[in-house]
């Protein structure tokens, strides 16, 4: 093939991932089941009757959902894996799937692979699903509906708070892969930390982190598993497992455009009506606190995020990891 012909196969490749994204913009336009599911209010914010998903599903969360979308794309330099996935990739699961777009803009690229998306709530986009898409509405945690080593990538992006069991989960991953498939996970670390200070130093507004730390624990949520998920990949016999962090600055000060245009998005997403109503509403109403206790606490944490002298940032953590190749003689 020569160089023009690959230039113009990519143009239409990008521009067919453009149109399946663009033409279903309108987070809206979800299913109509929506619109009867019983659900907890909390904080003002609307999440599933279990009352063990903390994550809502209202039209803010979809919202931030396409925003977060392109954050994890403009870390990737534009591609929607951290995983080089090969061109023969016939069947994907994407786990806590959402609205879909990562889902649609994946059969753009791939038009040729199977590609199932599985959430607990029905808020995937209705318009512009390629014919090698389908959703599945079921928590991740249940068992999937597809065979033992049937799967050639298991994708899972931004599940933290609908997860009870991460090993079970892995597992669960290592058990449909197919000999030598392919897994990557991808979370925001909910921890605040000063670029002028040291890496990996403690975090910012520490009290409030904790108070957080310890209302997960009490009801069995981990909401910052990137620490714990290469030694869960180890036990259950991933290899080639990598781990990669990526800046994700808040406020007002990063320099150059690239992190500019980061910020500019994490901006949108990390406001208290956001990240900490969305993610914290049901979590501290179920551990018995008040709307105005839980409002008394905000002001001070975003002071000191947004302190002048501050530069605060978040982290994008993509894992990666393979099945073992030897299990196809095994």
């Amino acid at each position: 093939m020569s160089r023009s012909s690959r230039k113009e196969e990519t143009g239409m490749r990008d521009q067919r991932e453009r149109n399946s994204s663009d033409s279903s913009i309108n987070a809206d336009a979800v299913d109509s089941r929506l619109e009867n599911m019983p659900f907890i209010e909390a904080f003002g914010h609307y999440y599933h009757i279990s009352g063990k998903i903390y994550l809502p599903f209202d039209e803010p969360e979809r919202h931030r959902l396409e925003i977060q979308h392109k954050l994890y794309r403009h870390c990737l330099d534009g591609a929607l894996t951290s995983t080089r996935l090969p061109l023969d990739t016939a069947q994907i699961l994407d786990l806590g799937t959402g609205t879909g777009v990562w889902a649609i803009e994946m059969a753009a690229r791939y038009p040729q692979t199977q590609i199932t998306g599985i959430d607990v709530y029905p808020i995937q986009r209705m318009k512009g699903v390629p014919p090698n898409v389908k959703f599945e509405i079921d928590n991740v945690e249940n068992p999937w509906s597809v065979p033992d080593k049937s799967i050639d990538f298991v994708h899972a992006r931004s599940i933290a708070g609908g997860i009870h069991d991460w090993p079970a989960l892995i597992r669960q991953a290592y058990n449909k892969l197919k000999p030598g498939g392919l897994f990557e996970m991808t979370e925001i670390a909910l921890i605040v930390q000063d670029f002028d200070g040291k890496f990996a130093e403690a975090d910012l507004c520490p009290e409030f982190l904790q108070t957080f730390r310890d209302l997960c624990d009490k009801v069995g949520i981990d909401f910052h598993p990137s620490p714990h998920v290469p030694s869960w990949l180890v036990e259950a016999d991933f290899e080639k497992i990598v781990q990669r962090s990526e800046i994700l600055p808040v406020g007002n000060w990063a320099q150059d455009e690239k992190m500019k245009t980061r910020q500019e998005l994490m901006n949108q997403i990390t406001t208290e009506y956001y990240v900490l109503a969305n993610h914290c509403g049901l979590l501290f109403q179920s551990c018995g606190w008040t709307k105005a206790e839980f409002d008394a606490v905000v002001p001070s944490y975003w002071e000191e995020i947004q302190a002048a002298k501050v530069r605060p940032y978040y982290t994008a953590v993509f894992t990666t990891a393979r099945k073992p190749r030897g299990e196809e003689n095994a």
